[in-house]
């Protein structure tokens, strides 16, 4: 199975993700930066898994896991997560 490649701003998202959630609950935290990261492998095993965005970027899907969403593409062979973004955030300022 391919593995994705995190952008560095996918790194921070993740990582602020996991302090946001472990301010009130350190161990729902770490199990939903795991399943955000298991969606992730999913999608890189399904090309053309997630919705279009066109607007964001040639090739660019979202994938939504919970309240987040997974902006990603596929680059020579490779899926790029692009953000990990709550979906009340207005990600066209992005």
């Amino acid at each position: 199975m391919p593995k994705p490649f995190y952008t560095s701003a996918a790194i921070r998202d993740l990582e602020e993700i996991l302090a946001f959630i472990a301010q009130d609950k350190p161990n729902a935290a770490t199990e939903w930066v795991e399943k955000i990261e298991a969606k992730c492998l999913l999608i890189a095993s399904s090309p053309e898994i997630g919705e279009a965005m066109p607007r964001l970027g040639a090739g660019v899907r979202a994938n939504s896991i919970g309240r987040y969403i997974i902006f990603h593409r596929f680059v020579s062979n490779r899926l790029e997560i692009l953000r990990v973004l709550p979906g009340e955030r207005n990600i066209t300022s992005l």
